[in-house]
């Protein structure tokens, strides 16, 4: 199996990430306030080179009303990230190495098995989109580990851990596609859902379609529009689904009104090392859209509008704390 496949139309491939990360740079130029004429024009001629810059930059578009508002602090966050996934690569290695792993992280997050046994893996910061059969693709969120089945008429995936984007389409004479969740089991025939795993539970979201769950000999139907969370004995939890959770697809969140403690384990989720959020400061609540893979830049662009500081204490340490009278 491939990552990719040379027949699939360019509006369903995954652009490279570092056309979408030009992409989020010409974005935020032009959300920033600053842009001039010239600027405009070359982000024209950037958009018609090649199609991919165009799949990229329609699908910033597409995030929401919030994508629109970016403050211009923030654009400059994201104009000066640098591409960094080599070296999140290295540390990550080296950290191995070390053996930190016992810095405060759950077993669960450090347990080496799920991806010895995995047939796709994602490390630390890194996603994957792959195509594994005829009209199912999958994207893999950082620190993701997956076992596929797709030979003959099956079409069985296993999230292991993190999480993962699915676009499953009905293939005649091919069986609904199955996920194990490690709390039930998922049936789609034509589908586009996130799924997450964690330790106390699954997050389901369902954009196009329906899927239904089975456990423990229940079927629960989970349509378009729609998001449930649940775990192995405790209650379904219900919700509306939101199309800006995938913002980490293209490299980005979004936060709408969320707390600055949940932001911060959402950032720490890509990067290699530990986010600590001091209690007089976890509720400050915030929106807006941000870089997904530089975590110290994403929480600096919030200084300017909360009463925060954010300290570096080692490349792997950040420490938000209330700002200093």
């Amino acid at each position: 199996m491939s990552d990719a496949v040379n027949g699939m139309p360019p509006s369903h491939r995954s652009p490279p990430d570092a056309v979408v990360r030009q992409a989020i740079v010409w974005w935020s130029t032009l959300q920033s306030g600053l842009a001039n004429a010239r600027d405009r024009e070359s982000c024209s001629a950037w958009l018609a080179q090649d199609p991919a810059h165009r799949v990229a930059w329609d699908r910033l578009q597409a995030i929401g009303d919030d994508a629109r508002r970016v403050p211009a602090a923030l654009a400059h966050a994201a104009l000066n990230a640098p591409a960094s996934r080599g070296r999140r690569t290295a540390l990550r290695s080296l950290l191995a190495v070390a053996g930190v792993a016992a810095t405060g992280w759950s077993g669960y997050r450090h347990a080496p098995w799920q991806r010895l046994v995995a047939d796709f893996s994602t490390g630390v910061g890194e996603r994957r989109s792959l195509t594994l059969a005829d009209g199912l693709r999958v994207t893999l969120n950082s620190d993701t580990a997956v076992r596929v089945n797709v030979s003959g008429d099956a079409r069985d995936i296993a999230l292991l851990r993190g999480e993962m984007l699915v676009q499953a389409d009905r293939r005649p004479g091919i069986q609904a596609l199955r996920v194990d969740t490690g709390y039930g089991e998922l049936r789609a025939e034509r589908a586009r859902f996130d799924l997450r795993r964690t330790a106390s539970g699954s997050r389901l979201g369902v954009y196009e379609g329906s899927v239904a769950l089975l456990r423990g000999g229940v079927l629960t139907q989970v349509n378009a529009g729609e998001r449930l969370a649940y775990a192995d004995d405790a209650d379904l939890s219900r919700s509306a689904s939101d199309p800006d959770r995938l913002a980490w697809v293209d490299g980005m969140v979004v936060a709408k009104d969320w707390r600055l403690d949940y932001f911060a384990e959402y950032l720490a989720r890509q990067r290699v090392g530990v986010i600590r959020v001091d209690p007089a400061v976890a509720q400050l609540r915030l929106s807006g859209v941000f870089p997904l893979d530089d975590a110290e830049r994403a929480l600096r662009a919030l200084e300017p509008a909360l009463p925060i500081r954010v300290t570096r204490h080692t490349q792997y340490w950040l420490q938000v704390g209330p700002r200093e009278a």
